[in-house]
């Protein structure tokens, strides 16, 4: 080594003997700071991204590092020279550790290695282009001191492009490797051990119509790099080592659901309820057990339309609910409460909704055919010491260091708290590497696991170290991350061989849940949305005359609103919930009735209302009539009304008090409880009072009377009248004399009867 380089190699040794230093005494600088190292102020020109590297500094040969370099500016860049740079001093403990990946990208932390045949070059490289590299170094070419502990190690890419090549990088990434000491191993006859969980969570939601929502966002998460997808090729690379899933069973049953062409909620009988069996059903599907076939609501034919789109994603969820089936055939599975239940919320709102979420996911899982072991893992680390004394006592309880006062100093990673053991994950091993290369890159990942066992190897630290692999996954680079994980001195566990070792006693004062992880919880508004919604779906199970799935899948839509994963969004959370109450309230409100005015014409009587049944299902419902009290009405009236079909229903009415009274009927279930639906009818009392008989009669009286005054003095003068024409007519006839005086006669007989 030359005279300038080796005393820019000592300088570099004190710059960074100096940083680590600065690092290890600063208490300011904490563990949650390692999560994220910030952008850069003005982002590097090249992309470089390390996709292999040797886990371990070897004692003697070559370092290996490749990856990609990728053209990110509009200028082209040529000779690009990709150099790989390491640390002089380690970083020996925990604390510094994490410091260090929160320290800046642009910082200086290692001496570049420029000797020929220690660098690869790209040509040339057109904007948006990507090129691959490959360096192989001479461990001791990076002038590392021989002491154990963890270094700084990356790649620096210089080009000639619209700046004309400087000392400043144009492109930079760097990890975290491990130095052992000499002895380590194989003679050291313990091994530092490390347990890798992979999560299965996500937001999970459903339409209006009970079907699973999201299909765009559930074809992304099934493509080989998305959420789930990637899930798979993590634990296919794994190989023999061991691993653990945590599972939330929401998103196998929505697969599952989405496989079998995502069908909607159904009202349709439960074929697995004696009685009920149906020749109607939808043929099964053949790659489905009977256990699955009994988790999907059987609708209707006319309910099952599928477009193209949606058999190609039944198809990539069959594949993957395959793969999966296929992965934990021999394994034990965790599986979190469903929905990912945020637990804090229903200790707090709700604690009955954590019974439900357990025994669902109980279900779920044995109807799938999973050996599973109920979990408490919230996703951000921490729990309330109210959700911990409510946990079912054979859940395996995960959670951070940082949710404790300090870390727990334990010999397993397991303690135990308020009689619940605990398994106890290293924040800074789930934290990541440093920048610009994102935390939670696989290989950033797989390095600061080493780092972190390596540094309890060094110090005798027996505890494992455990890690939660974040979900989603990176694109990309899932494989590497298993493979470097394959070392004479690590041996790496499942999380449930750990929790069934012995556990320190750790006092609940030690759990630390502050304001804001109360604040941060799920709302006690959206579990209030989430009984009104169960409310509606006990009603409707009540109102149909056969035994349904209806409660079961309505629990499904609902306990998906109260996840964790719906913490930062409120809104939606409360949307999903008044959908599913308002669709199940549109159902109700098929079974309705209708009543029409009435009069009556006495003081009792009857008048009718019909009911009727919107449904393609059978119910059984009460009708009940209520008014006033000056109206009496007969009692409610129970009818069973077939698919589409009416029945009239007439009601006894009596009343003493005339005028207009307002009848309301109202549909019940049979016990009572109101449906919703209800139809106000006026009735009319029309009938005669006794006053108006009295007048009535009165009046018939008087007019009798004066008819008895009148008629005999009408009749008499009629008869005088009569008399005297007689007698007229007769003096007409007779003799002159005789006739005079018989007429004389005649008429003074008649003037004297007449007054």
């Amino acid at each position: 080594m030359s005279r300038p380089t080796a005393l820019r190699a000592a300088m570099g040794r004190l710059v960074t003997l100096s940083l680590g230093c600065l690092l290890a005494l600063s208490p300011s600088v904490g563990i949650a700071q390692a999560h994220s190292a910030g952008p850069l102020a003005e982002a590097d020109p090249l992309l470089v991204h390390i996709d292999k590297i040797s886990p371990v500094l070897p004692r003697r040969g070559n370092v290996k590092i490749s990856g990609t370099v990728t053209n990110l500016s509009d200028d082209t860049f040529t000779r690009i020279n990709l150099h790989a740079f390491a640390s002089a001093t380690p970083i020996i403990d925990a604390t510094a550790l994490a410091a260090s990946a929160a320290v800046d990208p642009n910082e200086f932390v290692g001496e570049r290695v420029t000797e020929p045949g220690t660098f690869d070059t790209v040509d040339i490289l057109e904007p948006g282009d990507t090129a691959t590299f490959s360096d192989s170094v001479p461990v001791d070419l990076f002038g590392i001191l021989d002491q154990p502990g963890i270094y700084w190690i990356g790649i620096h890419a210089f080009g000639d492009g619209a700046v004309e090549r400087d000392q400043v990088a144009d492109g930079r990434a760097r990890t975290f490797i491990p130095l052992l000491p000499r002895n380590d191993p194989p003679r050291r006859s313990r091994k530092q051990e490390a347990a890798v969980i992979i999560a299965l969570r996500g937001r999970v939601s459903y339409d209006e119509d009970g079907r699973v929502g999201g299909a765009d966002r559930w074809a992304r998460w099934l493509q080989d790099e998305g959420r789930l997808g990637a899930s798979l090729d993590i634990a296919e690379s794994a190989g023999s080592t061991p691993y653990s899933w945590l599972v939330d069973p929401a998103i196998l049953l929505a697969l599952l659901r989405l496989s079998d062409g995502n069908p909607p909620r159904s009202l349709a009988a439960d074929p697995s309820v004696p009685g009920q069996e149906s020749t109607d059903e939808p043929k099964p599907v053949d790659s489905l057990t009977d256990g699955m076939q009994a988790l999907l609501p059987r609708a209707p034919a006319t309910a099952m339309k599928t477009t193209k789109g949606d058999r190609a994603l039944a198809e990539a969820a069959s594949s993957w609910l395959g793969r999966f089936l296929d992965m934990t055939l021999d394994s034990t599975v965790l599986s979190l409460p469903y929905g990912d239940l945020d637990v804090s919320a229903a200790a707090r709102h709700s604690p009955q909704r954590y019974a439900e979420a357990s025994a669902r996911s109980a279900k779920v899982m044995a109807e799938m055919g999973l050996v599973a072991q109920p979990a408490l893992a919230p996703e951000s680390g921490a729990v309330s010491p109210e959700a911990l004394e409510m946990a079912d006592s054979d859940a395996v309880i995960v959670l951070s260091d940082s949710a404790f006062a300090s870390p727990p100093k334990t010999a397993h990673s397991v303690v135990r708290v308020l009689g619940h053991k605990i398994v106890v994950t290293s924040t800074g091993a789930e934290s990541g590497g440093p920048g610009p290369t994102p935390s939670e890159d696989p290989l950033a990942l797989r390095q600061r696991l080493l780092s972190e066992a390596a540094i309890r190897l060094i110090a005798r630290d027996t505890a494992p170290i455990v890690v939660t692999v974040p979900n989603p996954w990176p694109p990309g680079g899932a494989a590497s991350f298993f493979a470097g994980l394959d070392q004479p001195w690590l041996d790496v566990v499942s999380v449930t061989d750990l929790a069934e070792r012995s556990a320190a006693g750790v006092s609940a004062d030690a759990l630390t849940y502050s304001d804001t992880d109360e604040k941060a919880e799920i709302d006690v508004r959206i579990f209030e949305a989430a009984d009104r919604a169960a409310e509606r779906a006990v009603l409707l199970e009540d109102v149909l005359t056969r035994q349904t799935m209806v409660e079961s899948q309505t629990l499904d839509e609902v306990l998906v609103t109260l996840s964790q994963q719906l913490r930062r969004r409120p809104r939606l959370a409360l949307r999903m919930t008044d959908l599913v109450t308002d669709s199940l309230q549109s159902e109700l409100d098929k079974v309705r009735v209708e009543g029409v005015a009435v009069t009556l014409s006495g003081e009792s009587g009857e008048f009718g209302a019909t009911v009727i049944n919107g449904l393609r299902e059978p119910v059984t419902v009460r009708l009940e009539a209520t008014t006033d009290a000056d109206l009496t009405l007969g009692g409610p009236v129970e009818r069973r009304l077939g698919p589409g079909s009416r029945s009239v229903v007439r009601f006894e009415a009596s009343t003493k008090q005339r005028g207009i009274h307002t009848v309301r009927l109202a549909v019940t279930t049979v016990d009572g409880t109101p449906t919703g639906s209800v139809a106000e009818v006026p009735l009319r009392a029309a009938q005669v009072s006794a006053l108006i008989w009295i007048i009535l009669a009165g009046s018939a009286l008087v007019l009798l009377g004066a008819l008895g005054f009148r008629l005999p003095r009408q009749i008499r003068v009629r008869r005088a009248e009569q008399a005297a024409s007689a007698a007229a007519a007769a003096a007409e006839s007779s003799s002159d004399a005789d006739s005079d005086d018989k007429a004389t006669r005649a008429a003074t007989d008649a003037k004297q009867e007449n007054a």
